[in-house]
């Protein structure tokens, strides 16, 4: 099963135009590709599980889908002024992969990650983060971007087909790096 949905995913990923996607800003061009990569794996998810998981924005503020893994782009979307993507669902306790951009010394960045709950504290959620893919935003690679989140993804499927978290913590605490709350 795992090899099955990497060579899918693979597959899904290569159909992004990487090279015609453009902004007015790096992070501009970093925020659509990084939608690219969310729309396609939330269509796959849903295709491989039957099940829808949430992505903010949803998929239809973000593009069209056009059939056979192929989205365009909402263009009226100004993807340099969204915060983050994330899609996750909840089970037992809640789980989201986020991908955001954000600056470190004075350098902007982009990250995948997961957050997955661990507790809650005074009835609020608290989650721990799992880094999958931190680049410099000149540097963001769609492909190295997926290859943080292959260690994981069939986990993460097992977790949403079963309804069971374990699958999806385990792994991240196994093959991720923990980077905090």
């Amino acid at each position: 099963m795992a090899d099955g949905l990497l060579k899918t995913v693979d597959g899904d990923m290569a159909l992004i135009p990487v090279s015609q996607v453009g902004g007015g800003s790096e992070r501009d061009r970093v925020m659509k590709l990084m939608a690219h990569i969310f729309l396609r794996l939330w269509t796959r998810l849903a295709l491989e599980s039957g099940q829808r998981l949430t992505l903010l924005p949803s998929q239809f503020t973000l593009g069209s889908y056009e059939g056979q893994m192929r989205w365009s782009l909402n263009e009226s979307v100004k993807y340099e002024e969204v915060p983050q993507l994330s899609m996750g669902g909840t089970f037992k306790r809640r789980h989201m992969l986020i991908a955001e951009t954000y600056i470190l010394k004075g350098e902007e960045r982009a990250r995948v990650f997961f957050a997955l709950e661990e507790e809650k504290v005074k009835n609020r959620p608290v989650y721990v983060n799992y880094l999958a893919y931190d680049a410099l935003l000149r540097d963001f690679d769609v492909g190295a971007a997926v290859e943080g989140l292959k260690p994981v993804l069939s986990h993460w499927l097992e977790t949403i087909t079963s309804g069971d978290d374990k699958p999806l913590w385990n792994a991240c605490k196994e093959k991720l790096e923990c980077v905090g709350i």
